[in-house]
């Protein structure tokens, strides 16, 4: 039974926040994610209300929360994929589990950092000498990559790839007014280092979906599945011609 020596230590949100014990008596608990507020957060995002973005990024407790996000959504993406592939009974569904699912969602995740965010900030503040701040990136772009998770759905017969396109649409849709609001730079630089940041990251994704025949472990998830379908059609048609 977990007892506490004074009401101070009693955590009040147990149901609806990860938290980390205080290590010493008399401190207060250390809130990590409040899950009421990121789902408000993603309420209002699906209701269009982009002011949320203006809201967080100021808000130094939403940095996780955004990564936390953007990871989750990454991670739902290749469970999406992985069940496309498993409908369309292409095979070696394990190895799709465990190298796109699993990761290259993670490898997605790594990537959405240091290549779409990151080459977002270098734009930004070095080739354009706007303002920008990472940790704000952090926070907005996260919660902006929330629709990368509609990829769930790609199992969809006769759906799947405008699933795909449309949640990679939506996120770079909704990842361009979010760094508007974290920089004072024209909507045009913005769009522009955006631009770069997607590409860099689709591209890198793009290349790690590749399979052949002989060996099917494309490290990429979602719709990038498509690629190495591609690839192993390729092979198959060298090999008959």
């Amino acid at each position: 039974m977990l007892e506490f020596s004074s009401p101070r230590d009693v955590p009040t949100n147990l149901g609806t926040s990860l938290f980390v014990p205080a290590p010493a008596r008399g401190m207060e608990v250390v809130t990590i994610v409040d899950m009421q507020e990121v789902v408000a957060w993603l309420r209002r995002l699906a209701n269009l209300d982009t002011r949320v973005f203006d809201e967080i990024r100021t808000n130094p407790t939403a940095t996780v929360p955004g990564v936390l996000i953007a990871t989750v959504a990454i991670f739902l993406s290749g469970l999406g994929g992985w069940l496309w592939w498993v409908l369309q009974d292409y095979g070696r569904s394990e190895d799709i589990l465990v190298n796109s699912a699993l990761l290259g969602s993670l490898l997605a995740v790594a990537l959405w950092a240091i290549g779409w965010l990151g080459v977002v900030y270098f734009m930004l503040t070095q080739i354009f000498r706007e303002r920008a701040y990472v940790e704000q990136l952090l926070r907005v772009m996260g919660l902006a990559a929330a629709p990368l998770g509609f990829m769930l759905f790609m199992f969809i017969p006769g759906f799947s790839l405008a699933i795909g396109l449309a949640s990679l649409a939506l996120t770079f849709g909704l990842t361009n007014i979010a760094i508007s609001s974290v920089t004072t730079a024209a909507p045009g630089r913005v769009l522009v280092a955006n631009l770069a940041g997607f590409f860099v990251w689709s591209a890198a994704l793009t290349l790690l979906a590749s399979a052949s025949v002989s060996s099917v472990e494309p490290h990429a998830p979602g719709i990038f599945l498509y690629n190495a379908i591609t690839s192993i059609t390729g092979d198959l048609l060298n090999l008959t011609g």
